[in-house]
């Protein structure tokens, strides 16, 4: 049976934007993968969507190509199976990270508010990933990021699920554009 990928947003975005600095290297390294089929979720069409809703004086031909190159990939839905996948996920993500104060319990709603107890540092947990990786989880599929903070979803994933089917890859930044 051929191994079924799906791309996260972080992957996905480079891929389907050949203007991106990075877009030949992720274009490659996607060949590499065979003939396996590649997707993505909602999720990742709703991020990218709004990216391009969002970005001021875009490109309004490169834009429609980014368009174009998201109806290559196959999309996975969210249904009710991926919400049960996604409340275990995010349960377990809180019972581990979240305060044990009441006080600071009511601020800590969203992923993006907790803090690593140890550094004191956000831990980098965006909403949508816990969607992503809830759709991979679902359907089995080898999960690509570059995303390094789904490391602590996947690590839960791991835990719960006994899911060990994922990649970060390391995607060099685009090179900082200098200021005059």
């Amino acid at each position: 049976m051929a191994d079924a990928y799906l791309l996260d947003t972080s992957i996905a975005t480079i891929a389907w934007d050949g203007g991106h600095p990075s877009h030949s290297l992720v274009r490659e390294r996607l060949a590499a993968l065979g003939d396996d089929p590649i997707a993505v979720c909602a999720i990742s069409i709703g991020e990218k969507e709004d990216g391009l809703q969002v970005s001021p004086g875009i490109d309004t031909a490169r834009s429609q190509a980014v368009r174009d190159a998201m109806l290559q990939y196959q999309i996975w839905p969210i249904d009710h199976h991926t919400g049960t996948y996604y409340g275990q996920l995010r349960g377990e993500l809180f019972k581990r990270y979240a305060s044990r104060d009441k006080q600071d319990r009511l601020k800590e709603k969203r992923p993006e508010a907790l803090i690593d107890k140890t550094t004191a540092r956000e831990l980098g947990i965006q909403e949508n990933d816990l969607w992503i990786v809830s759709v991979a989880v679902q359907y089995d599929l080898h999960l690509i990021t570059a995303d390094k903070g789904m490391k602590r979803i996947l690590a839960i994933a791991r835990d719960i699920f006994e899911y060990d089917r994922a990649d970060v890859w390391d995607i060099p930044a685009p090179p900082q554009a200098s200021t005059p």
